[in-house]
């Protein structure tokens, strides 16, 4: 089953119809699996805690950079960065079990609301992405704060080929999406 809710008027009406197919689809579910999802759901609040609390750290080192060694200001930017791994992976174990996503309605641009084995795909999909930015981020917290920069000056490349083969692709789509809305 598959919804394109962005066909809706405002996105309140979008985000509200989005909602209540969740909690539809939810309530055709045993009760364990809604207390799994009410337990992961939990679980996720406390990812975005995380996120919360390392932003907060990285903020403090960078505001307080004449009273911290400097090297921690990048390293807590990085584990900042990393940070969005917990919440990642609990949302991407939730659609797994739920079988739906996305499993919470978040802000921003809605996604298609799913079920079945495009939902499980989607839940591993986050938690791959989880994974692969945790380690990411990790190693490049680690590699700036032994200062190994044989290490670090290949994970400076990638990052900045990545960074700008995404800003020309965003480009792109942006070009492309002006020109077709004239035409």
């Amino acid at each position: 089953m598959t919804t394109n809710v962005q066909k809706l008027a405002t996105g309140k009406e979008a985000r509200e119809y989005l909602k209540s197919q969740l909690a539809q689809y939810l309530g055709q579910q045993p009760e364990s699996t809604q207390s799994l999802h009410r337990w992961m759901r939990l679980l996720e609040v406390a990812g975005a805690g995380i996120i919360a609390a390392a932003f907060l750290v990285a903020l403090y080192f960078s505001i307080a950079w004449k009273s911290v060694d400097p090297i921690v200001i990048p390293i807590a930017w990085f584990v900042f960065a990393a940070s969005v791994a917990p919440a990642l992976i609990f949302v991407g174990l939730d659609a797994i079990t739920l079988r739906a996503f996305p499993p919470i309605v978040w802000p921003g641009k809605l996604p298609k609301f799913v079920t079945g084995s495009r939902a499980v795909w989607a839940g591993w999909g986050f938690v791959l992405l989880a994974l692969v930015a945790a380690a990411f981020w990790g190693f490049f917290a680690y590699t700036v704060g032994t200062f190994n920069t044989l290490m670090l000056e290949p994970l400076i490349q990638i990052f900045s080929g990545v960074v700008g083969i995404g800003m020309t692709i965003a480009l792109l789509y942006s070009m492309f999406r002006k020109i077709s809305q004239r035409g």
